[in-house]
């Protein structure tokens, strides 16, 4: 499509305007190839003709659509050019007040003269390891670009920051500097990044000053090389610096500063240390004060001065060193208050007595006479002789201030240099990036030699920036094989030639400086004669004879030649040399020695290899001038920077008031022109500017695609096929292999082809709205209009019929009417009162059921406080109860010292009561072996029984045999009656009838009978219980005896007193014996009684059944009654079956008999068994006695022994006392399993008593040998999947605390603490080996946790021991507080816990912003816009590969799925997704504010169906009550901030109240982000964002914008106690846990 056609009515274009530059116009008519006029309309509503050539044709740039408009990369823009680019910056720095925009390669920073919050550590970490279009245009995205590719390519980077001064170069760069800083920090302790960043304050004092356009304006290059190693972290840097402004030192301009360290070190003057500098105010002093003003507003230079000496001091340069230099700065401020008098007309002196030179001479420590004798006199060398000529009073001053720019230049070179010392480093670098700050193209009033210098470094820059240019727009086609075309661009080499070449400007310049008698007029002869007229380049001003413009690719610049010569030189007179290098002042001795260095860095030795050949040849004298110097610095930077990948960032300034976010289209423009930006766009333009993937096509122009287009599938072909048939000119795009390249203005033409499908679109649904709408109101009038004809009508027939009659029924009617109206209304009451006594009622009982819930809660909560008090009185009195116990056992211990003191005393009365006791214990041996002759008498009397028993067993077995064969003849007998049934049915019936009666009353009788057994039976048993229990007693009574024995002998410390009683108690025990003995005997007895009363029972039996045979068989024999019966009667008899119910009752009858003797039988048996284990019981207890008095026997044989050595026995006494509170928890466990096995006996009731298993404690005996055993198979080696899915997940943690209570049982310390310290170092080892296993950190989190709640649970602490069991209070610790070790495991647990979250987040972070932003989940709402450069360099993917909200989910899914697997604590869980919710909350927020193109509605609805999935999630997880969802309210409130309408004062309001989770900043961040995604939706005013802005400043959030993804909120760990029984665990054999024993 030609480009004359987009101009039709209603595009706009661009007209030229003086004031703005370009102005907006309006097409009011479409225009016609050939016409010379084109009709517009100004944005003011005025009319205007614009002239058109006919022949040329140069129509005005057209206007990019508004969609284009505020986009981050000018490139993206349809139409390239100046007024596009100008319009573009000033809408995104104005209106959405953006201070960067890329363009292409570059990117425009356009200072802001205001600090904004965009640069903290949360904005550096948001774009690190980001792409570079991804997030909005930022110097740190830069900044990462460049350290991206040196880490990808290893190839060297440099950043080229240039701009006017007052641009923000210097702050640019430092930033700059700073993200490298932060993100790759140095491996050593030296801090490395901290150094380099200090350099930055120091050379701003040095060489930073306030100028006219900007008060901290760099007054020299620098290029700052910033070392990395082969892992990219920081390990040192150089500097090299270029073109000082010297003349600064000596003279300034109106309203402007000498460099910032003199007034600092004025502004300190009055410090003490600083007395001997005799120094003032700086209006006191010449250099400081020419520019009238030396205050910056909002500037303290004595705070600056502070942290100046504070970055000295951090480069390592010391408090001496920066005293001479302080020394040499106030010399030279006095250096320029000397006073020179004129002697004359040829001659000059200076006063002897002068102050100011005395205290110069002073400071830097040389002679006085010579020094006012060197400035007023110089030495002339001829050629044969030397002559001192005395000066002029002008020749003076310039010598003096000759003299003190020559110092304060060797000075500054002097601190740049050890600077380089500090931030040197060790070993080889692997790589660098380079950041250059140089001054920007600079035009003046009066351009000077400075000025020149400057503009031929630009020159060199733009050249080397327009290869770069045009190799990277060479690249892109050749990837994507479009054919390539040589693109037309401004080559400046011949202006370079003009000043570097051979006989060129510089060259001339150092030739007329040899000479004696050069001059200014001379060399500008000579470049008049050489170029003047012979090159387009070189002009000569009209008005002003001493002057040349040079022709830059910027602009022609007029360069006066008055100073170029004396400049070029900067000489310094011999004389005042020899002066200085005489000073006893080393610093200042070394600046002026042989041999020295031009300066500081230019002679770096940097092995770099030059893209293309420089300037080599120059002699000796060439190389001693400022210009030689310049040109050799500058061609070694050419090479380092084309020996490396170039970043450049072209910093502007809107306006020269200084003004925040103002905006001067001329001084932009003229800036934009000078630093290359639109020699870019041009270049862009020529070829094919506008780069569309054929995913973003197919998005954004699939509405213009017919069905049949879409048939294809394949997305590229479609895309094809649709370009041939909507442009039909095949030059103005072309097919690459990844992407659809467009010329200038193509993409607007499809944009207005979509624009109008749109519009068309839209007419057609507002037309058949419309239609709708007219058409039912239409119908609405209608309908009425039908109505009103109804009631006309039938009022004109009433008319014409009415008469009397008529008027009769319409009464009766009416009445009818009325009556039946009353009723509809009383039938409505009825049903009105009805509900409303309903309601009232259900009412009321809601409210008194209300009242009594809210009674009943406050009951519950009194009761809670209740026990929450006493628990709370009754930790206060156990505190107090410990207290008190260590005060008394402190008490104790001392007492017992002195009774052990006094027990030495005691020790001769010992042998005498031991004779004692051995004649006593021989008599009681005499008594225990009678003892033991009776025993055996009862052991013999217990086997008799035991015979009698038997005996009974048997006889007992031959009854029941009688019994079962008296069955069966009764069987046979009953088999014969019922042959003769029907011979006697009526006799037998009658028989039948009696025998019933009288067996129902014998089985009363007989149940009686049973009933007093069994209670006699009862008596009995209870008796023997008694007595049972009376045993018991007695031995719990020789228990306690036992232990208040051994009580006195730990409180006494007397062995001896204690043995003694020991024997009395085995006396006392023995005498027991013959009571245990009757009691047996009693038992036997009472045995022989219940054997006696059996047999009478079975006695009883035996006739009972007799007696009921005989009367079944009626006194008659079986065969004499099968005789009288013949069949006929025995079938009568048993008609009914009345014979067959007797007989079953019979047998029922002998059943229960059987089972009552079997029951009785068992009993006895029973209790014979329990008398016969309690006589083993007491046979036991008798031969632990006997070991008893052996043991003692043999410790009163060691006493008697040992008696010489009674201080070491005491001791022993110590450890035998721990043994015996071993035994006694023996006999106490088993006094428990005794008390058991009664009570398991009174539930059997007489049955035969079960089998007892075997019962555990729940402990693990564990070997200290086998400690590393146990933790490498259950720590290290355990796999977690299968302990989750096959057992209890937290088994391991209950197996180690089974280990640990065994120790504590055993009262093993060292033991604890060994096992202790191997599992924390086991799981300090296993996490540190898997720090990135999301499911070993999550097992062994819950093992930790669960370990550490056991810890609590069975700390004998009452707070944990509210919900254990009685056997789980039983098993709790006993002999360790283990306390520290809890505090030891919740710091791990702790450390694994953020170990968790930190995998997880870097798992999930990649996902989050292409789920939660980029990808679509409601399909359609959302279209692709055009991207620019910098989006398609970077690693863009399409929408199939990308993740969605869907991979979020999944990826929590799996995270809490594997938690609940794992048995980790429900409050943990609810924590730690609390903690990923804030991070999607975060990091999707934190892009929302660093992205313009994702701030638009549609976006905003993407995000809302977003979150909403999120808070389904939770709802399905039970998650609710985690706080998750609150941690997403700033990102809905941001959401909701795009979709709401932004117009009114209203929306104003809602905005301000609705949206508290957010800050002012972001707020206003959002808004002015906000971003239309097309035609039909309109861009926020400016105004209402400032309304916005003035009702949120009133609130006192902070002025953060980024929330700080990284923050963690703090972890609990709650208490949970475990209902599982340790007893009850099994160990599996897959953990090879065999050498483990189970206590």
């Amino acid at each position: 499509m030609a480009v004359a056609e987009l101009y039709t009515k209603y595009n706009s274009v661009w007209i030229p305007d003086p004031d703005e530059v370009w102005i907006s116009a309006e097409i009011t008519k479409d225009y016609k190839n050939g016409s010379d006029v084109l009709h517009l309309q100004l944005e003011d509503g005025t009319e205007l003709e614009y002239p058109i050539d006919p022949v040329r044709t140069l129509l005005p740039p057209l206007r990019n659509p508004d969609i284009l408009v505020g986009e981050n990369d000018l490139t993206a823009l349809s139409y390239l050019h100046e007024p596009a680019v100008m319009h573009n910056l000033k809408v995104r720095f104005v209106d959405s007040k953006l201070i960067y925009t890329y363009c292409g390669i570059i990117l425009v920073a356009i200072n802001p003269y205001r600090e904004i919050p965009i640069y903290g550590d949360a904005i550096i970490h948001a774009y690190s390891g980001q792409n570079m279009g991804d997030m909005d245009p930022h110097i740190f995205a830069v900044a990462e670009e460049a350290y991206k590719q040196m880490a990808r390519k290893n190839r060297n980077q440099s950043i080229i920051v240039s701009g006017e001064s007052g641009a923000g170069k210097t702050v640019s760069a430092r930033y700059a500097m700073r993200y490298f800083a932060t993100v790759s920090k140095s491996s050593s302790k030296a801090r490395v990044e901290d150094k380099v960043l200090a350099s930055n304050p120091i050379t701003e004092a040095i060489g930073n000053a306030k100028t006219t356009r900007n008060d901290n304006s760099s007054r020299f290059g620098k290029y700052t090389e910033i070392s990395f190693d082969n892992r990219y972290r920081i390990i040192g840097a150089n500097m090299r610096t270029y073109l000082l402004e010297k003349s600064r030192v000596v003279f300034q301009a109106e309203n402007e500063r000498n460099y910032h360290i003199f007034y600092q070190l004025c502004a300190s003057a009055d410090r003490p240390e600083f007395k001997h500098l005799k120094l003032g105010p700086a209006e006191n002093f010449n250099y400081v004060n020419m520019g009238g003003n030396s205050v910056i507003d909002g500037v303290n230079d004595q705070t600056d001065f502070i942290e100046t000496q504070k970055t000295f001091l951090l480069l390592g340069l010391n408090e001496d060193f920066q005293m001479d230099i302080f020394k040499v700065l106030g010399g030279i401020l006095h250096l320029g208050n000397v006073e020179i008098r004129a002697v004359g007309d040829e001659k000059s002196s200076v006063k002897h007595d002068d102050y100011h030179l005395k205290v110069f001479s002073q400071l830097l420590e040389i002679k006085l006479e010579e020094m006012a004798y060197g400035l007023c006199h110089r030495k002339i060398a001829t050629t044969s002789d030397t002559v001192i000529k005395p000066m002029t009073k002008v020749q003076a001053i310039n010598a003096r201030d000759a003299l003190a720019k020559h110092i304060y230049a060797h000075l500054f070179s002097c601190i740049v240099e050890n600077i380089n010392k500090a931030l040197q480093f060790s070993g080889k670098k692997h790589t660098f990036i380079g950041v250059l700050d140089i001054y920007g193209f600079e035009t003046f009033d009066v351009n000077s030699f400075e000025q020149f210098c400057i503009n031929y470094a630009n020159e060199k820059l733009q050249q080397q920036f327009n290869l770069h240019v045009f190799k990277l727009e060479q690249d892109e086609y050749m990837k994507e094989d479009i054919p390539w075309a040589l693109i037309e661009f401004n080559d400046n080499q011949p202006c370079i030639d003009l000043i570097e070449a051979k006989m060129g400007i510089l060259e001339l310049l150092d030739e007329e400086c040899l000479l004696p008698q050069g001059r200014e007029e001379n060399w500008l002869q000579k470049l008049e004669n050489n170029y003047l007229n012979k090159t387009p380049l070189f002009e000569k001003p009209r008005m002003l004879s001493k002057a040349f413009i040079v022709v830059h690719f910027a602009d022609k610049v007029q360069y006066e030649c008055d100073g170029f010569l004396e400049k070029n030189r900067d000489t310094l007179y011999e004389e005042l040399i020899n002066v200085l290098k005489k000073s006893k002042l080393h610093l200042l001795a070394d600046f002026f020695q042989e041999n020295e260095s031009s300066t500081g860095n230019l002679n770096a030795h940097i092995k770099v290899r030059p893209a293309r050949p420089g300037f080599k040849s120059f002699n000796k004298e060439h190389r001693t001038t400022v210009g030689s110097k310049f040109r050799n610095s500058l061609h070694l930077l050419m090479e380092t920077l084309n020996a490396t990948t170039p970043h450049y960032v072209r910093c502007i300034k809107p306006n020269d008031s200084k003004l925040p976010f103002e905006y001067n289209s001329k001084r932009v423009v003229q800036q934009l022109r000078a630093c290359g930006v639109l020699e870019t766009i041009r270049i862009s333009a020529q070829s094919y500017p506008s780069r569309w993937t054929y995913f973003e096509f197919f998005s954004r122009y699939r509405i213009l695609m017919s069905e049949q287009d879409l048939a294809l599938g394949d997305k590229k072909q479609i895309c094809k096929e649709v370009l041939k048939h909507l442009i039909q000119d095949p030059n103005q795009y072309q097919f690459g292999k990844t992407k659809i390249f467009f010329r200038a203005g193509q993409v607007a033409y499809l944009e207005k082809l979509r624009a109008d499908k749109l519009r068309a679109a839209s007419v057609t649904i507002q037309k058949n709205l419309r239609c709708w709408i007219q058409r039912k109101k239409f119908l609405e009038l209608k309908q009425a209009a039908i109505i009103i004809q109804q009631y006309v009508r039938g009022h004109r027939a009433v008319r014409h019929v009415l008469n009397a009659r008529m008027l009769k029924q319409a009464w009766a009617a009416v009445i009818i009417q009325k009556h039946w109206r009353r009723y509809l209304v009383c039938r409505l009451y009825q049903l009105i009162l009805v509900a409303t006594i309903t309601i009232q009622s259900y009412t009321r009982g809601w409210l008194a059921r209300r009242k009594y819930n809210k009674m009943l809660k406050d009951q519950k909560a009194l009761v809670i406080q209740k026990h929450v008090r006493a628990w709370l009185a009754r930790r206060r009195y156990q505190s107090i109860r410990r207290f008190v116990l260590n005060i008394q056992l402190s008490f104790r211990v001392k007492q017992l010292h002195k009774k052990l003191d006094d027990q030495s005393k005691e020790n001769k009365g010992l042998l005498e009561r031991l004779t004692h006791l051995s004649s006593v214990h021989s008599a009681d041996m005499d008594k225990y072996q009678k003892l033991e002759g009776e025993f055996q008498k009862a052991v013999e009397q217990r086997k008799f029984i035991e015979e009698q028993v038997e005996k009974s067993k048997g006889q007992t077995e031959q009854t029941l045999s009688e019994f079962r064969k008296q069955t069966l003849s009764l069987q046979a007998q009953n088999q014969k009656l019922e042959k003769q049934h029907q011979e006697q049915t009526q006799e037998m019936k009658e028989k039948m009838e009696t025998i019933t009666q009288q067996h129902l009353g014998d089985l009363e009788r007989e149940e009686r009978q049973r009933r007093k057994l069994e209670n006699n039976f009862q008596i009995q048993k209870e008796d023997y219980e008694e007595q049972i229990k009376a045993l018991i007693d007695e031995v719990k009574h020789l228990q306690k005896e036992r232990i208040q024995l051994q009580e006195q002998v730990q409180e006494e410390y007397l062995v001896n007193d204690g043995l003694r009683k020991d024997m009395a108690q085995l006396a006392d025990e023995i005498l027991v014996i013959p009571k245990l003995k009757a009691d047996i005997a009693t038992l036997e007895i009472k045995s022989q009684d219940l054997e006696m009363s059996l047999q009478k029972q079975r006695k009883e039996m035996r006739e009972k059944v007799e007696e009921i045979t005989k009367q079944l068989l009626g006194g008659l024999e079986g065969e004499e009654l099968r005789k009288r019966l013949s069949p006929e009667d025995m079938e009568q008899l048993n008609e009914d079956g009345e014979l067959w119910l007797a007989y079953e009752g019979l047998k029922r009858a002998t059943r229960v008999m059987e089972m009552h003797i079997q029951s009785q039988k068992e009993s006895y048996e029973n209790e014979v068994e329990e008398l016969s284990s309690r006589i083993d019981q007491l046979c036991e207890e008798t031969t632990h006695l006997q070991c008893k008095v052996q043991a003692e026997n043999n410790a009163n044989e060691s006493i008697r022994q040992e008696l010489n050595k009674l201080a070491k026995e005491n001791l022993d006494l110590l450890e035998r006392l721990d043994q015996k509170e071993k035994q006694i928890r023996k006999l106490q466990n088993q006094i428990k399993s005794l008390t058991k096995t009664i009570g398991k006996e009174n539930q059997t009731n007489g049955k035969l008593s079960p089998v007892v298993k075997k019962e555990y404690l729940g402990m693990l005996e564990c070997k200290i040998e086998d400690e590393e055993k146990l933790i490498k198979n259950l720590v290290l080696d355990l796999k977690p999947r299968g302990v989750a899915v096959n057992m209890i997940p937290v088994l391991p943690a209950n197996i180690l605390f089974m280990c640990v209570r065994y120790a504590d049982e055993i009262n093993n310390a060292e033991m604890l603490k060994s096992l202790m310290n191997s599992l924390l170092d086991g799981i300090k080892k296993v996490t540190k080996n898997h720090s990135e296993d999301f499911e070993m950190l999550s097992f062994w989190l819950s093992n930790s946790v669960h370990f550490l709640n056991c810890l609590k649970q069975y700390s004998g602490e009452e707070e944990f021991m509210k919900h254990n069991t009685p056997q789980q209070n039983n098993q709790c610790l006993r002999n360790f507080d283990l306390s520290e070790y809890r505090q030891i495991l919740s710091d791990l647990a702790i450390h694994i816990y953020q170990q968790l979250v930190q995998v997880m987040e870097d798992d999930l972070q990649p996902m989050i912003v292409p789920g939660m932003l980029e990808h679509e989940s409601l399909q359609g709402i959302s279209s692709m816009k055009p991207t620019g450069l910098r989006k398609r360099s970077s690693s863009y993917r399409e929408e199939i590969n990308k993740y969605t909200i869907s991979s979020i989910l999944q990826q929590l899914s799996y995270y809490f799925s594997t938690m609940c697997q794992h048995d980790m604590d429900s409050e943990l869980i609810k924590q730690t997704v609390k903690q990923l919710f804030f991070l999607i909350g975060a990091i999707t927020l934190n892009n929302l504010f660093l992205r313009k193109d994702m701030c638009s509605c549609r976006k905003g609805m993407q995000i809302r169906c977003n979150i909403s999935y999120l808070e389904e999630w939770l709802k399905d997880k039970n998650m609710q009550s985690s706080n998750a969802k609150e941690t997403l309210e700033p990102l809905s409130q941001a959401a909701w901030l795009l979709q709401v309408n932004k117009t009114t004062d209203d929306d104003v309001k809602e905005i301000c109240e609705r949206c508290s989770s957010l800050s002012a900043m972001q707020i206003v961040k959002i808004l002015n982000s906000y971003t239309p995604i097309d035609d039909f939706e309109k861009r926020l005013a400016p105004a209402f964002v400032r309304k916005v802005q003035s009702q949120l400043n009133s609130r006192g959030d902070g002025a953060t914008l980024i929330i700080d993804p990284k923050y963690q909120f703090q972890v609990t760990f709650p208490f949970s106690p475990s209902q599982q029984a340790l007893e009850k665990i099994q160990i599996p054999s897959s953990f090879k846990l065999n050498f483990l024993t189970r206590i």
